[in-house]
């Protein structure tokens, strides 16, 4: 009997914790270079893109928070031409992409803060489209130099859902109570192929790389304050 008021007591305590965290929603936004990495190895330059979307980050202790996002992200790949700039072939790819990441940070002034992100982010294929200069007189030597180095050029994107590992670093400075203005940089390894990748198939890897430069603002809601306070009151009122 002890023991079930002692542990009730302690729940108790830890939910009244909970809600005196702090909860911020933002919007953010900016750019994404990317490429494929194949095997066979197929030679590529980074491809630009974007990402922008909303996020929300609850503050669960004093240097430790979680953070959400979901963006509408364009990645790609473009294939490296060094000795035929008169080629190009570039193939951009349209994700929604979900973030769910641990948020630690560490004050570096009264109204700044360092921030470093890590998690696993999903992402959903939505479309895919193709810019590309390939009818001159060379290509048609080119493209059999190398049977695996363009073979991905025609392949439809056979694995719609995509996951992997993504950290940020990043400093975020406080304009007031309510706002604050981050600037992040983002690294995301994916560990899910988008092509087939049996070993009677082309490729046995085709998994994405993104490094991003972010821009976000964070709010700290009123409608957030309001629950929090209004939590606080109906667990006041059941003691």
């Amino acid at each position: 009997m002890l023991s079930c008021c002692l542990l009730l007591w302690a729940l108790g305590l830890s939910a009244q914790e909970r809600i005196a965290r702090e909860l911020h929603f933002g919007v953010l936004g900016g750019a994404c270079m990317s490429n494929y990495n194949y095997a066979p190895k197929v030679t590529q330059d980074m491809a630009k893109g974007y990402t922008f979307g909303f996020a929300a980050r609850y503050i669960e202790e004093k240097v430790f928070g979680l953070q959400a996002e979901v963006l509408l992200t364009r990645r790609g790949e473009k294939d490296n031409f060094d000795e035929h700039p008169e080629l190009s072939f570039q193939r951009d790819f349209t994700y929604i992409e979900v973030p769910l990441m641990a948020h630690l940070y560490f004050d570096c002034g009264q109204k700044s803060e360092i921030g470093f992100d890590i998690g696993p982010k999903l992402g959903v294929f939505l479309s895919d489209k193709q810019k590309a200069k390939l009818d001159s007189e060379s290509w048609e030597t080119v493209k059999y130099q190398t049977f695996h180095q363009y073979q991905h050029h025609d392949m439809a994107v056979s694995k719609k859902f995509d996951y992997g590992l993504q950290m940020g670093l990043g400093y975020e400075f406080k304009i007031n109570k309510e706002i604050s203005v981050q600037l992040q940089g983002r690294y995301y390894f994916g560990l899910g192929n988008m092509f087939p990748d049996s070993k009677a198939d082309v490729y046995e890897t085709s998994n994405n790389h993104q490094i991003q430069i972010v821009a976000a603002v964070w709010f700290r809601s009123q409608i957030a304050k309001y629950l929090i306070k209004k939590k606080q009151r109906q667990l006041t009122n059941r003691k």
